[in-house]
């Protein structure tokens, strides 16, 4: 797999360095402070893959970064953050992840009654913008027993939505939220995918360098990953065609699989760094070793990202009907405008 992906590994690498080699003559020629690499390489990876005809292997490498790449990243963030971190992000997100992804189902009923030929759509693109976008529509499309149309539809919506986000609400939370806190919750709860929310805190600490923001960022997609151990269990219990002999089996097994790796080793390894820092807080080789580790997780983001954008398909996502496009964005408004508001409620934006 990785011997046929590896033209596609160049390619993606090619199109990070050049983004590297352009950042300042693009600042320079467009009069710009400062131009965020995280965003450049987005940009050109959506150019290239877009413009030019590639072949398959180079598209295996594309997505061998994109999913690989970018879980080995969120793994090795896990050694920059705590325990007790982890627990005070967990314990200010949970209300506004929950009462968001019942909002968001909520609106799903409403849709379902006003447009009930595209109920079963409408559920694939709540689940996918309340829980984990992609992951959470393929996941739940087998239990679901969706029909690949919709399933593909879901998938470039999801895409396009989260996408558009990564571009904006970097500079949204900027402007309206005051906290690393507010700002890293509002950008793991309202980003669909995990690398979209990833892609968003990235291009934020490349304008505001700001380790926090990213952390929690990171945290709350995860926490809000963690839903899909509940999603699973009640799509089986309230979906009819789920119903067979080996029920008990197959509700188990798919639980077991709905737990991305990632997520585990992200968690072994804050807890890897809490019992090091135990020892070696001061310890100099130990801080030089998680300098030198920052750059690395810098440069496996910055490739993971230009996979990221040249992933997105603009052709198929513009080619898709007005009908899906619009249940889209209204899930992904709800999103926003709820997440916004449980942050001032909740006094989470409070210096």
């Amino acid at each position: 797999m990785l011997n046929k992906s590896l033209l596609g590994v160049f390619f993606v690498t090619f199109i990070y360095l050049l983004a590297i080699f352009l950042k300042q003559p693009l600042e320079y020629v467009f009069n710009l402070q400062f131009l965020p690499l995280s965003l450049l390489s987005l940009i050109l990876g959506i150019f290239f893959f877009n413009i030019f005809s590639l072949s398959s292997d180079i598209v295996e490498g594309r997505e061998f970064i994109k999913k690989n790449i970018l879980q080995l990243a969120i793994i090795l963030l896990g050694i920059k953050i705590s325990l007790a971190q982890l627990w005070r992000v967990s314990i200010e997100s949970i209300f506004v992840i929950i009462i968001t992804i019942l909002l968001i189902f909520l609106t799903y009923i409403l849709i379902k009654k006003i447009w009930p030929t595209q109920k079963d759509l409408s559920k694939l693109l709540a689940i996918g913008t309340s829980i984990c976008g992609v992951t959470a529509i393929l996941a739940s499309s087998s239990i679901l027993k969706s029909k690949d149309q919709d399933v593909a539809v879901a998938v470039l919506v999801v895409v396009l939505w989260g996408s558009l986000a990564v571009f904006t609400y970097p500079f949204f939370v900027e402007l309206f939220f005051l906290t690393d806190m507010a700002k890293g919750i509002f950008l793991g709860v309202s980003i669909h995918d995990t690398s979209q929310v990833l892609a968003a805190a990235m291009v934020h600490n490349d304008l505001h360098p700001n380790q926090k923001t990213l952390e929690i960022a990171t945290i709350t997609k995860i926490i809000r990953n963690l839903f899909l151990l509940a999603l699973i269990p009640i799509l089986i219990v309230f979906n009819k065609s789920s119903k067979n002999k080996n029920k008990s089996k197959s509700v188990f097994v798919k639980i077991f699989n709905s737990i991305p790796l990632f997520v585990i080793g992200f968690i072994l390894f804050v807890t890897f760094r809490s019992i090091m820092d135990i020892y070696f807080f001061n310890n100099e080789k130990w801080m030089q070793f998680l300098v030198m580790l920052e750059e690395i997780i810098s440069i496996l983001f910055g490739l993971a990202l230009t996979a990221l954008g040249a992933s997105i398909d603009l052709r198929k996502i513009f080619n898709q009907g007005y009908a899906a496009l619009l249940i889209g964005m209204t899930f992904s408004f709800v999103s926003l405008v709820s997440v916004t508001f449980l942050i001032f409620i909740l006094g989470l934006n409070v210096l």
